[in-house]
């Protein structure tokens, strides 16, 4: 289906270009016969235009079109002309925005589903250890994270405190440039933290996959409350 897709684009794509060369042999003159006839020609164009560059071909043409009809018969027919033209290459450019749309919806499903096989590889090859080995890791992971967490939180509160002090300070060079090195190196700390989480998601999808069932971690027992006598006065 994919191929007989692509060849079918490939051959619009083709006769595209044919017809394009073929009606633009005298860039500066054409052959004018209808207002009709003439919108009906190119909307036979615009229907083959799938790209931005095919796209102002077509309007293009249709300049050079409105143009003799101006030269030809005045503005009156060449404002009626463009107004049979108008709505054709709206319509084609709704087509190509779709077109495109769709392409980039069909790029971001292929690209999940790669990383879903990366990830289902990664989580069958992966040497566990046993149950023990694999919580070691997890909760290795989750104090990583924590830390990073932290880390993150102080780097935003210091952004913000130097936005303000930007602020204050009437916008100098150098305090703009320590806010956009603060800014990078937040960045830089949520891919870090990214990272580890994905670390253990790889961890728990193995398990799952190897073991047949779900990780469970058993939460650390509460330590009781202790209780206060109040004094007695």
């Amino acid at each position: 289906m994919k191929k007989s897709r692509k060849f079918v684009l490939a051959c619009g794509y083709v006769a595209f270009v044919v017809l394009l060369l073929l009606g633009t042999r005298c860039e500066s003159r054409v052959h004018i016969t209808t207002p009709e006839r003439d919108a009906k020609h190119i909307a036979e164009y615009a229907e083959l235009a799938h790209s931005e560059a095919e796209l102002k071909a077509v309007e293009k043409m249709r300049a050079r079109y409105e143009q003799a009809y101006r030269r030809s018969y005045g503005g009156a027919k060449a404002l009626y002309f463009r107004s049979l033209v108008d709505p054709i290459l709206d319509a084609a450019g709704d087509r190509r925005e779709a077109y495109a749309a769709e392409e980039a919806y069909l790029a971001t499903q292929q690209a999940t589903f790669n990383d879903k096989l990366r990830d289902l590889d990664e989580a069958w090859t992966m040497e566990l250890g046993s149950d023990a080995d694999v919580i070691a890791t997890i909760e290795r992971n989750d104090a990583t994270i924590a830390t990073k967490n932290a880390e993150l939180a102080a780097l935003i509160a210091e952004n913000e405190q130097l936005a303000i002090d930007i602020i204050d300070a009437g916008y100098p060079e150098d305090m703009l440039n320590m806010i956009g090195e603060l800014e990078a190196k937040i960045e830089a700390k949520r891919k870090d933290i990214a990272t580890v989480e994905y670390a253990n998601t790889i961890v728990r999808l193995a398990y799952r996959l190897q073991r047949g069932e779900e990780l469970v971690i058993a939460e650390p027992e509460p330590e009781p409350e202790v209780e206060v006598a109040e004094e007695v006065m």
